[in-house]
């Protein structure tokens, strides 16, 4: 579970399915601190991180998730999309901690109210799919933050 939580969180994954990506959202631009992780697994469990080691920064279409670890930084870099309304699409482009999940794509859906980001993913009906590493459904309560 510990391995699983510590992965999951270092790799903020989401999968396109053949959507048609509209324009980027400006209220997801800029900088987003992770206030609350929920990582839901396979058997029921679940595990929560509220520790705020972990960033996310949107630019137009890539974000970077940076978490501080007990051996350093991980940084993952996606490609993201917003693919319809409220959901975008996140690709994972590199990364210094799960290598092998480069190229996974998965959806999340996102609110943003005021400075407040929510987003949750699950895994996908259909179309590539994420690595088994990946936890099934992932929620994130982030605040915005400046931009280092």
């Amino acid at each position: 579970m510990k391995c699983l939580l510590r992965s999951t969180l270092l790799t903020l994954t989401a999968v396109a399915g053949g959507a048609h990506a509209t324009d980027p959202d400006p209220s997801l631009i800029g900088c987003w601190r992770a206030a609350k992780i929920v990582l839901h697994t396979p058997d029921g469990a679940k595990a929560e991180d509220t520790s705020g080691r972990c960033t996310l920064r949107f630019t137009a279409d890539r974000l970077e998730s940076t978490c501080k670890t007990s051996s350093g930084t991980a940084t993952t870099t996606y490609r993201y999309e917003v693919v319809r309304p409220q959901v975008y699409a996140a690709t994972m482009a590199g990364s210094t901690f799960r290598t092998e999940m480069v190229g996974s794509t998965r959806e999340y859906a996102y609110t943003v109210q005021g400075d407040q980001l929510h987003t949750t993913t699950a895994p996908a009906a259909k179309g590539p799919v994420a690595a088994p590493a990946a936890a099934p459904r992932v929620e994130t309560e982030a605040i915005r933050t400046p931009c280092p």
